[in-house]
């Protein structure tokens, strides 16, 4: 599945850009954002100029244009347009036009207050976010960084397998049942939530997953914090994906969170992942209980 189709009402979209100026024209975000979809072969579907006002009629237009409800994404400022889709299976975006007045729009996977930050990149994520597809979300020369699925369960028990690679981690659920009902739950409230969480690492030539490596928050002295985890599979250690991948982590975090600061917690006699954050220019700071553990607290400042 893939995005080929965005939904839109351009007189919802459009701004006034003056009180007292009775037309609307559209603002210089959106102008980029339509401008732009055409080189990804994305078809634009105006429902004013087909007075397209309900299911029925959009289904017609949609198959006119050669498109499926699945491979759609409207972008809708009122709860009416909106409606249209309720019961298809399109993806949505919610804008919120001032000009439209006070809107609920529940139904959209997202809402935006403007364009200048939308391009087609953004649209995929909320499409793949609505139709359960994973997001990749970070590429390093050697591998790519993407959410996991239910279906790689059985490449990561395989991984897991090794006793060193829980000798300083938690492991999976012995119950597949359990381990299963976890990701999910993980996918739901932590992908959709915070946009980041602990990813796999594919190996772009093999195509294999490597290990998993990401951000978590943690609580650190009653204060939110976020922290950086990473674990590579036996037989693909000390060849520099460690580094090569938290170096990825590391750039994402600083551009895609709040955060100004990354802390990694590892165990004293885990000299390999010393090692690692030592040469990505972490700093020990302390000593700390995390799960009746004692843990070795390295900082590191982010920046852009």
């Amino acid at each position: 599945m893939e995005l080929s189709g965005l939904i839109i009402s351009l007189q919802e979209l459009n701004i006034a850009k003056e009180e007292d100026i009775e037309r609307f024209v559209m603002e210089d975000g959106l102008t980029e954002l339509l401008d732009g979809l055409y080189r990804y072969n994305v078809q634009i579907i105006n429902i004013d100029m087909f007075q397209a006002d309900t299911p029925e009629k959009l289904k017609v237009i949609l198959e006119l244009h050669n498109l499926k409800e699945e491979n759609c994404l409207m972008i809708a400022a009122t709860d009416k347009t909106l409606g249209i889709i309720q019961n298809m299976n399109v993806a949505s975006i919610g804008y919120l036009n001032p000009v439209c007045g006070k809107q609920e729009l529940f139904q959209a996977e997202v809402l935006v207050e403007g364009f200048d930050e939308v391009d087609f990149f953004f649209l995929e994520r909320i499409y793949q976010r609505q139709h359960g597809i994973p997001w990749t979300v970070i590429e390093t020369d050697r591998c790519f960084l993407r959410e996991m699925t239910l279906e790689d369960l059985d490449d990561l028990y395989r991984l897991y397998q090794d006793p060193e690679i829980t000798q300083y981690m938690e492991g999976l659920y012995e119950d597949r049942e359990k381990e299963e009902e976890y990701t999910k739950a993980y996918i739901n409230n932590m992908y959709r939530f915070y946009g980041y969480g602990m990813w796999l690492v594919i190996e772009k030539e093999t195509g294999k997953i490597i290990g998993r490596a990401g951000l978590n928050n943690i609580d650190l002295h009653g204060e939110p914090a976020l922290e950086m985890g990473y674990m590579i599979g036996k037989n693909y250690q000390n060849q520099g994906y460690a580094t090569e991948v938290c170096d990825g982590i590391l750039q994402y975090a600083a551009e895609a969170t709040e955060f100004e600061m990354i802390n990694c917690l590892i165990q004293k006699e885990n000299v390999k992942s010393v090692h690692v954050v030592e040469k990505l220019d972490f700093t020990w700071k302390e000593e700390v209980e995390i799960q009746e553990k004692t843990m070795q607290r390295y900082t590191k400042t982010l920046q852009f």
